[in-house]
C-alpha cells in the first residue's frame, strides 16, 4: 500500500512526499501541480493522454484542471515522489507575472528537465519533510523557492489568454455542481437542469472544460474531503458520510485512487504551516 512519508499544507497549497505501489484514477485539481521523483524506479504519469517519464533528471508539471493519472509499474517495487499542489491564487499573488497560472496553458512543457539549482532544492526538500526536524519557517521558505524557481524556468508569464467559457448551458451546469458542494448531484440530473441530453452533455462539458462531468465532481469531492479530514473533531466515518459514501470503505478507496493515501494515513501524516 502507498505510504504518505509527509504532507505539508499552507497558503501554498500542499506538499506531499508519497511512497507509490499503486496506481491514480484519471483526475485533475484546480492547483497547478509539479510532480518530482525522490527515488526508486523511474516511472511515467500520464497526462493528456500521454506517458511522460518521471525521472531523477525531470519533472512532470501539470496545469489546473489538466487530466492525469498514474499507472504503476515494476511490481512491489516501490517510487517516491515529491507532489506539489500549487494554489493559482497565492502563486499569482506572488509576482503578477504569474496571473496565468489558473487559466489556459502555465506550464509550456509537461515534463521538463531538472538543473543542479532544481536538483538541489528537490534533493534539500525530500530530506528535510523525511526526518521531520525542519521548523516551519524553513520548510515554507524551502517550498515558496522550489515553486518560484520552477514558475519562473517554465511558466508562460505572458498576459492571460483565457478561454471564455461562452456556453450557458455549461456555466449552468458548473453552477449546480459547484452548489451542491462535497456530495455531487446526479449527472442525470444535472443534464436535464442544463437543457441536454446526457450524451450531450458530456460531450459538450468536455469541449468547454476539457474535462468529463465525472472527473470535475470528483475533484470537487476530493478537496472537500481533503478539507474535513484536517478537522480532528470529525471522525472519518462522519466525513464519509458527509460526503455522500454508502460506506466508509468506498471514502477510503476513492481518497486513495485520487490521492494516492487512505483517509487515516493523511490525517496522521499532515502538518499545517502557519
Amino acid at each position: 500500500m502507498t505510504q504518505a512519508l509527509g504532507i505539508l499544507r499552507g497558503a501554498f497549497g500542499r506538499v506531499a512526499l508519497l511512497d507509490m505501489d499503486t496506481s491514480l484514477v484519471d483526475h485533475a485539481h484546480h492547483h497547478c501541480h509539479v510532480i518530482l521523483k525522490a527515488s526508486g524506479p523511474d516511472q511515467d504519469f500520464i497526462v493528456a493522454g500521454r506517458a511522460l517519464p518521471v525521472r531523477d533528471d525531470t519533472a512532470i508539471l501539470i496545469n489546473s484542471w489538466e487530466p492525469h493519472r498514474y499507472l504503476h509499474r515494476g511490481g512491489l517495487q516501490r517510487t517516491a515522489f515529491l507532489a506539489l499542489y500549487i494554489e493559482p491564487a497565492w502563486l499569482a499573488g506572488i509576482d503578477r507575472a504569474f496571473r496565468p497560472c489558473g487559466a489556459g496553458r502555465f506550464f509550456e512543457g509537461s515534463c521538463v528537465p531538472l538543473d543542479g539549482t532544481l536538483w538541489r532544492a528537490r534533493e534539500d526538500l525530500v530530506r528535510r519533510i523525511g526526518c521531520h526536524d525542519t521548523d516551519a519557517a524553513t520548510l515554507e521558505d524551502r517550498i515558496r523557492a522550489l515553486i518560484i524557481a520552477l514558475a519562473h524556468r517554465y511558466g508562460d508569464r505572458q498576459p492571460p489568454r483565457v478561454a471564455l467559457l461562452t456556453d450557458h448551458r455549461i456555466r449552468r451546469a458548473l453552477q449546480l455542481m459547484g452548489e451542491s458542494g462535497a456530495v455531487p448531484r446526479d449527472l442525470d440530473t444535472v443534464a436535464r437542469s442544463a437543457g441536454l441530453s446526457r450524451p450531450h452533455f458530456n460531450t459538450l462539458f468536455r469541449r468547454c472544460t476539457g474535462l468529463s462531468p465525472a472527473v470535475y465532481a470528483n475533484a470537487v469531492r476530493v478537496e472537500a474531503a481533503v478539507a474535513a479530514i484536517l478537522d480532528p473533531a470529525t471522525t472519518l466515518a462522519v466525513v464519509s458520510d458527509d460526503l455522500g459514501f454508502s460506506a466508509p470503505a468506498n471514502f477510503t478507496r476513492f481518497f486513495q485512487q485520487h490521492t494516492g493515501t487512505i483517509p487515516s494515513q493523511f490525517r496522521r501524516v499532515v502538518a499545517e504551516l502557519p
